[in-house]
């Protein structure tokens, strides 16, 4: 299977919070696909609304992509599939709260406790997308430790090594990104 691990923010004030808190870019991570059987582009994601699936068309719209990295692993088809069963889970909210008063308490406190925040009825999306790479095979990053902007770090610093491709949008040029992203996603639909 062929899939776009993106990176995004919005300019709404959940996602302004989580980048002034951790100092990043980005607030949002999520899988971008080709349905063959819909013939649609599809987001894979957690968000407010919990773990769900997405018309790439309208996240586009409400989301500024800042980074897709396009991954193709036939280990991904089980991997998407097995993670599935956390549909509709919901959006930890309670996470975000936390892990904001976590930072602000220094973020040498967060290495000293595991998994501070984590709950097995709700995700946020860089969990999810861990769950995801971890059961493909392609990470063993710990679920509960990072932020979107932790994984991204960890996106830029292995991409090369694992022959995947980086498409960083152009905020002048959106159509050519989202065309990119396309046609590598469409080149063999494997």
């Amino acid at each position: 299977m062929k899939v776009a691990v993106g990176f995004s923010k919005t300019n709404f004030l959940p996602s302004k919070s989580i980048r002034l808190f951790t100092k990043a870019q980005i607030s949002h991570t999520y899988i971008r696909f080709y349905d063959r059987t819909l013939k649609t582009y599809l987001i894979l994601h957690s968000d407010f609304g919990g773990v769900q699936f997405s018309l790439a068309d309208r996240f586009d719209a409400e989301n500024i992509a800042v980074y897709e990295y396009i991954i193709s692993d036939s280990r991904l088809d089980d991997s998407i599939r097995k993670n599935l069963w956390h549909l509709e889970k919901g959006y930890s909210y309670k996470r975000i709260w936390s892990w904001m008063w976590l930072i602000i308490l220094k973020r040498w406190f967060v290495r000293k406790l595991k998994a501070p925040t984590t709950s097995p009825k709700s995700l946020i999306c860089v969990d999810f997308i861990l769950y995801i790479l971890q059961d493909a095979g392609l990470t063993e990053l710990e679920i509960g430790q990072l932020t979107p902007a932790d994984l991204l770090v960890w996106f830029e610093a292995n991409y090369k090594k694992n022959n995947w491709t980086k498409v960083i949008r152009n905020i002048d040029d959106s159509q050519t990104f989202f065309q990119i992203i396309k046609e590598f996603l469409n080149g063999d639909n494997s």
